[in-house]
């Protein structure tokens, strides 16, 4: 599927780029990773995504990009919201 936009989703940089989080089931030290999906505008996972940038809608094929926190150990990334939610429990 070919794409005609892409849009960087950026939630917490700080958070994800200069703290160190750690596996929750290993405690080994999770990397930062590059994941993305293309999303067709009227598709029904449309609804999950931001097609809004700054002053216009994007229409049809985007290519949506952000980062997650992957365990080479357990293979598992892991959301920022997830590793949030995770690690607010943990501090509990």
């Amino acid at each position: 599927m070919e794409y005609q936009h892409i849009q960087w989703i950026s939630k917490d940089p700080i958070y994800v780029n200069f703290v160190k989080h750690y596996c929750p089931h290993c405690n080994g030290l999770l990397k930062k990773v590059k994941v993305s999906r293309i999303v067709n505008s009227y598709s029904p996972e449309a609804k999950d995504f931001d097609f809004f940038t700054f002053d216009s809608y994007m229409i049809g094929n985007v290519k949506f990009i952000w980062s997650e926190l992957h365990c080479e150990n357990c293979n598992i990334n892991f959301t920022v919201d997830e590793m949030k939610k995770i690690e607010k429990e943990q501090q509990k």
